[in-house]
């Protein structure tokens, strides 16, 4: 825990078992395991730092070492530590004023650059998320760079990376095309995992393209595709293009459905008065316009068993067509109201 320090694996072996009591360098040899030379070098780099203090023994006996009460010794440590950090901080912004002042006088042509190989779309996607301030923006559909699983958090499913962004306090709003939904994602592990995170996320029956914007800095959209993988991207940066391409993600996140209520907590007792959290999630996922095939994988059931819990909220809402589904889905205000018809009538 004290690597933030710079101290290495050893000193803070030999720092914490002084602490715990041991005062001789035979001691923290047997104690620890480690030989002579490398205890010696870690009490040397301690005194140092001024951890520890070295007291002579007595009567020819072996010196002992004594730690210096932790929250005084480490605590000057971390005070220098923030003040290097406040120091390197001041830097990266003067650094960021100097970049966009160079930016107005930027050569047009350098407005848009050509990023080719997956690797390096990769790593500039990767940038653009650690990068952002305050809002990342995304249209999320097949192929994915993304789709190694030693990428993806084994539990969740979701991209480490995310997960750190959002924690520091930037937002996300995602438009997920329906065959990703289909084919790549899950609404009950990485989707969910992002929404518990603070993601809003809306669903597109046919999103037009991949696009990725950061702030109002900097857009990534593929330049070309094969049926696997991006293979090359455009990075956009500042410019009348990168508003357009924000205008644009603005006009269809209009278009798109939320998932929202999909996504509520399974725990609650629906929206609408006697209506089930089950029928909540399941109307607000027939919203989404995602066949038959597709709800029921997202609900982790059969197509036959989807069918008959579709039947069954229909009986207990006392309706026998989708659209008459969705004018009860537009009264409790559900998914946006609207249900998107697969066929008028569920298949007996």
């Amino acid at each position: 825990m004290l690597e933030a320090l710079d101290l290495d694996a050893v000193q803070q072996q030999v720092y914490e078992a002084l602490v715990d009591g041991a005062v001789t360098t035979a001691e923290l040899r047997d104690g620890l395991g480690l030989s002579v030379t490398r205890v010696r070098g870690a009490l040397g780099s301690l005194e140092e730092l001024g951890l520890i203090q070295r007291v002579a023994g007595r009567r020819r006996g072996p010196d002992r070492f004594l730690p210096v009460e932790p929250d005084v010794a480490l605590a000057a440590l971390l005070a220098a530590r923030e003040e290097e950090l406040q120091r390197a901080r001041r830097h990266v912004h003067h650094l960021a004023a100097r970049f966009r002042a160079a930016a107005d006088a930027r050569d047009p042509l350098d407005v848009v650059e050509v990023v080719v190989g997956r690797a390096a779309v990769m790593q500039r996607v990767d940038q653009l998320q650690r990068g952002a301030r305050h809002l990342v923006r995304g249209v999320d559909r097949p192929p994915y760079v993304n789709s190694d699983p030693d990428r993806h958090d084994a539990r969740t499913g979701m991209m480490p990376l995310q997960g750190e962004t959002m924690r520091r306090g930037v937002a996300y709003r995602v438009l997920y095309d329906a065959e990703g939904l289909a084919t790549f994602h899950s609404t009950h592990t990485d989707i969910l995992a992002c929404a518990e995170l603070g993601e809003e996320a809306r669903v597109l029956t046919s999103a037009p393209t991949k696009m990725l914007l950061a702030d109002e800095q900097t857009g990534i959209l593929p330049l070309r595709t094969t049926h696997y993988e991006v293979a090359s991207c455009v990075v956009v940066h500042a410019s009348g293009l990168l508003d357009a391409l924000s205008s644009f993600f603005e006009v269809l996140w209009a278009q798109a459905l939320p998932l929202s209520d999909f996504l509520a907590d399974d725990e609650g007792d629906g929206d609408g008065p006697g209506l089930p959290c089950d029928d909540t999630r399941l109307l607000a996922l027939l919203a989404t316009g995602l066949t038959d095939q597709v709800m029921a994988r997202q609900l982790g059931v059969s197509h036959r068993t989807f069918q008959r819990r579709l039947r069954a909220t229909m009986e207990r809402l006392g309706v026998t067509t989708r659209f008459q589904l969705g004018m009860v889905a537009a009264r409790l205000d559900i998914g946006g109201g609207v249900v998107q018809p697969e066929a008028d009538r569920v298949a007996p």
